[in-house]
């Protein structure tokens, strides 16, 4: 990894260069993807599962605890004179205000303020630096919050606290998905990865290519080509299908969604398309999504404390 080495506060290195990419998962433990980049608790943060990719854990800290973590050093992560982008997803069990005491922050990492209690939420947080603007901005749930100028310093990178407004400085919840990259992401950029859930290209694999890696399994399936783009999954009788589990924003409160696929069906005279129950053997409350009517009509449907359902043109 081409990283710095900090010996006595000089930037030391054969590249002397900020890595591109890192992402710290938190199933289980503190170290990043690439173990380049290992994390250390303070005050013993503990794990929660599942969560925000069904699967797995996060990082669970409790304020009152002064629970953190900080990413040692060597390798130091240089995070000055360089553009950078952090996101977290984020729920939080109870947030400072200004009730709690005249300064308080709810530290993710950085200066995450909040004025109002807002609880139990998944929150995607993104926070972006442009070095050629000299400009800093703030995203929630891939929206853009506020721009404004840096006052940053060069120092070891925290989760979960910051230095200043002790003791109320401390996050209390989930965090998880933290991701790094050495590059300012526009606004498109960093929408796309606060909203898309999962992404199968089908290029003989049921990896999801998306950011939170949520991967399918499949019953009785092949790949084939042409497809739309490159190869295409087949279905190769009534039993196939493919199946993503624990989508834990699916019917949540307040969260608009949306599927989009490609097909090319041998037939169009009934056929469930996406199909979703909430247990991973299709019984319990289900509803088909998305398929075919009798006649070959396109199929919608929906919930809303009831089934809402449209139905579209015949495809031939």
């Amino acid at each position: 990894m081409n990283t710095c080495q900090c010996v006595t506060n000089v930037w030391t290195g054969p590249y002397c260069q900020t890595p591109m990419r890192i992402l710290w998962a938190f199933d289980n433990n503190l170290g990043d993807l690439y173990n380049n980049f290992q994390g250390v608790g303070t005050n013993g943060p503990t794990y929660s599962s599942p969560w925000i990719t069904g699967y797995g854990t996060c990082l669970y800290l409790t304020a009152a605890s002064s629970q953190s973590v900080t990413i040692l050093t060597p390798p130091f992560l240089n995070m000055t004179l360089t553009s950078f982008s952090l996101l977290a997803w984020v729920r939080a069990t109870s947030l400072h205000n200004t009730a709690t005491g005249p300064y308080s922050d709810n530290a993710i990492f950085g200066q995450c303020q909040q004025t109002v209690q807002d609880e139990c939420l998944h929150i995607i947080m993104g926070y972006v630096y442009d070095y050629s603007t000299t400009t800093q901005y703030v995203y929630v749930n891939g929206v853009l919050d506020v721009p404004g100028s840096p006052k940053g310093t060069v120092g070891q990178l925290t989760i979960g606290t910051n230095v200043v407004d002790f003791p109320n400085n401390y996050w209390d919840g989930c965090i998880d998905q933290v991701s790094y990259a050495a590059l300012a992401k526009n606004a498109t950029q960093v929408l796309y990865e606060a909203t898309l859930t999962f992404s199968y290209s089908f290029e003989d694999n049921l990896l999801d290519s998306g950011t939170l890696g949520i991967n399918g399994t499949g019953t009785t399936i092949a790949y084939s080509t042409p497809g739309r783009v490159n190869n295409c999954l087949s279905l190769l009788s009534n039993s196939s299908y493919v199946q993503a589990t624990n989508l834990v924003l699916l019917g949540t409160v307040g969260r608009s969604y949306s599927f989009s696929i490609w097909i090319k069906p041998n037939i169009v005279a009934g056929g469930t398309i996406l199909h979703v129950s909430s247990g991973t053997t299709g019984v319990g409350w289900c509803i088909p999504m998305l398929g075919f009517t009798s006649s070959g009509n396109v199929g919608v449907q929906g919930w809303n404390h009831s089934a809402v359902s449209i139905t579209g043109p015949v495809v031939t």
